[in-house]
């Protein structure tokens, strides 16, 4: 799956978890989930590759319980499998830009 439709599937989980997903350019400050009056946002920084965004949502996913939810195979397995480099196959490198 390329990084493009894993953020479409990723943002579309995200969702469907309550969490608000917002694209900014952040100078000073690093992407990442936080949560606000009982909300939970997760702030990516654009600049970022496809492939890092992806990987800002893994992390951030990783501590949802995801138990009953339906989530694709491949993105369960991105999940749980720790680490960019277990992730990552030779043929499709999840810090490519390419669509």
């Amino acid at each position: 799956m390329r990084p493009t439709r894993l953020l479409m599937e990723l943002e579309t989980l995200a969702a469907r978890l309550g969490v608000t997903v917002s694209y900014e350019s952040l100078p000073d400050s690093r992407s990442g989930l936080c949560r606000l009056h009982d909300e939970y946002l997760l702030i990516i920084d654009r600049r970022l590759t496809k492939g890092e965004q992806v990987e800002v949502f893994l992390d951030a996913l990783r501590g949802f319980d995801l138990e009953g939810v339906h989530v694709l195979p491949r993105i369960r397995s991105l999940i749980e499998t720790p680490g960019k480099e277990a992730r990552a196959r030779p043929e499709e490198p999840l810090d490519r830009l390419e669509d």
